[in-house]
């Protein structure tokens, strides 16, 4: 065995057996936190980058070690947040390859003690050993590697290497997903309380070893039992008789994320936020919201508004006269600066988690000289995203209906400071009312009704065409309106025209409907658009009147030339297909 390889060996020796003891309670005083350029955020381009800000946040100076932790996946660093906190490190998350790392490599290098110690959490196969070359080239020679067979493992030996034989407490989180393990990560630091990943069904050999060593006098479950089962729980009852296991657990991860935070942060000095739906921002930031043990709260970035539980821990802390600083980590576009906002109204009591947060604006369309009444209720979204609907006042409060067009109505609702609009659009009648304006064109054509596909490739298109109502000006296309010919749509197989021959194909027959339309658009004088003849001749309509179609290279388009709205109608009886035009004819 050479003497590098034997040096690696009794540095990762000295990091897993070796050092001071966990801290195993919170500091008796806060740890003062430098300002930040941007009061609201910590944040960079890439998770990369914010990993850097944030780890800039944490120490601007020198610092004696760092961890680096991958940012493409969760599983190693769960735990790591424990570790960083005892060797007062930053987390850096690093890329697949040290060439897409640079952001981490720059804060080592202008950060780093030369003697300081990296920590590399996970095995080569995520984090390759040329990262361990480029440290050493740059001159930082002492790096650990912690890492396990698996996720699990690696959670029990950065656990072995905090070193500390009488924890007061251990938490045992999923290794499967990363919400419960991030929600209490920052709380688990600040007390020195190793973080364990466990499988859901049972704890493996490892943890029951070091739960055995260790007799915490508290266990705590982070999360459900969808993600720790009960029988987990009995295991830890049985190893450990006189220890109390309590669960921290809600039916989402948003509900979890603040039971733990109104458990041991209910009189936070700082509120960091981060997404509930990525992991990234939150693991290099649990560094950070260790320091005092501050919680990070999780939001939704698809909702404008906050979950439900995570608005009542904000309502509770104005309520008890807590007014925490708001640090994000990642940036608008993870956790908006609106919802930044929200959260302060609900801490400085300037709003409720029931008041109204917005009202969205309506819009309702009717049928020229139709009766219309003004909603008396609207649906508002309340700070905490319940919907309710309230009572609303309309200016002006009558309705007319007679012309075609829109017109505005401001609504004002008790509680809410803004006003909303209601558009209401005024249409052209419907298809009933275009059919009693007359019929302006109707053909017929016939066909072999004992050919049963083509006959049911007719009426499948036909029935496609039946209602189809035109705006004035408005655009048909015939392969739009009735799709693809597909098995999957009902279509059969009968005889086509490819080139100069009749071949089996799928909706053989559909261009008798194509051909029967437009033969009746003709006689309408409607301006056609596109209209393709067949390179054979077809026996349903006279020489020259037929329009080929197929999907989607040849296509029959017309355009509804006349001031009104057009209606097709269409049906099939017996042997015969019928398409009528009803509207306003030209003159």
């Amino acid at each position: 065995m050479n003497k590098k390889i034997m040096a690696l060996m009794l540095i990762l020796c000295s990091c897993l057996f070796g050092g001071t003891p966990a801290f195993a309670a919170t500091t008796s005083s806060a740890i003062t936190l430098p300002p930040l350029s941007n009061p609201n955020r910590l944040s960079g381009s890439t998770r990369f980058e914010t990993a850097k800000v944030i780890s800039e946040f944490y120490s601007n100076g020198k610092v004696k070690n760092v961890i680096f932790s991958t940012g493409n996946e969760f599983a190693d660093a769960l735990s790591a947040s424990v570790l960083a906190h005892k060797k007062e490190a930053p987390i850096l998350l690093v890329d697949s390859s040290v060439d897409n790392s640079k952001d981490a490599f720059d804060y080592v290098i202008q950060h780093l003690d030369s003697t300081g110690t990296v920590y590399i959490i996970g095995g080569v196969g995520v984090i390759g050993t040329e990262f361990e070359t480029r440290l050493n080239d740059l001159g930082f020679k002492n790096v650990v590697r912690i890492a396990g067979m698996d996720r699990y493992d690696t959670s029990y030996r950065i656990a072995s290497s905090l070193n500390d034989l009488n924890v007061s407490s251990v938490v045992i989180a999923s290794g499967e997903q990363y919400p419960d393990a991030l929600s209490i990560s920052s709380i688990a630091a600040n007390k020195g309380w190793p973080i364990l990943l466990s499988p859901n069904d049972a704890l493996p050999r490892e943890m029951k070893q070091f739960l055995l060593e260790r007799k915490p006098s508290k266990v705590y479950l982070a999360g459900g039992v969808g993600e720790i089962s009960d029988l987990v729980k009995s295991e830890i009852s049985t190893l450990l008789p006189q220890t109390s296991v309590e669960r921290l657990a809600g039916p989402s991860r948003f509900d979890t994320n603040i039971i733990i935070a109104e458990t041991f942060a209910m009189n936070p000095a700082t509120v960091y936020l981060a997404t509930g739906y990525d992991f990234a921002d939150a693991m290099a930031g649990s560094a950070v919201a260790a320091k005092n043990g501050d919680p990070i709260i999780f939001i939704d970035p698809s909702l404008p508004t906050l979950p439900k539980s995570v608005a009542s821990y904000f309502g509770k802390l104005y309520a008890n006269n807590i007014s925490p600083n708001l640090i994000s980590f990642g940036g608008s576009g993870v956790v908006t600066d609106k919802l930044i906002n929200s959260i302060r109204d609900l801490i400085s009591g300037k709003a409720k988690e029931t008041s109204i947060y917005s009202l969205a604006d309506i819009t309702a369309t009717v049928t020229q000289n139709e009766d219309y009444s003004l909603p008396t209720t609207v649906q508002a979204k309340l700070y905490n995203s319940d919907t309710i609907d309230v009572p609303v006042q309309w200016n002006p409060k009558t309705v007319n209906t007679s012309s075609i067009g829109s017109s505005a109505y401001d609504g004002v609702v008790d509680g809410y400071d803004k006003t909303i609009k209601l558009n209401l659009i005024v249409k052209e009648p419907d298809v009933e009312s275009v059919m009693s304006s007359g019929l302006i064109a109707q053909y017929s054509t016939h066909f072999d009704s004992t050919l049963d596909n083509r006959t049911e490739n007719i009426r499948l298109a036909a029935k496609a065409l039946d209602g189809k109502l035109l705006a004035p000006g408005e655009r048909f296309s015939f392969n739009e309106s009735v799709g693809e010919r597909t098995a999957a749509a009902g279509y059969k197989e009968a005889l086509i025209i490819e080139g100069n021959t009749y071949t089996p194909g799928l909706g053989g027959g559909v261009c008798q409907a194509s051909s029967t339309l437009y033969n009746a658009v003709m006689l309408a004088h409607l301006e056609i658009l596109e209209r393709h003849r067949h390179s054979l001749p077809v026996d349903y309509v006279p020489p020259g009147q037929d329009a080929t179609v197929s999907f989607p290279t040849l296509d029959f388009k017309f355009r509804n030339s006349t001031e009104a709205y057009l209606l097709v109608r269409s049906s099939v009886e017996e042997d015969t297909l019928t398409f009528q035009l009803y509207g306003k004819a030209e003159h």
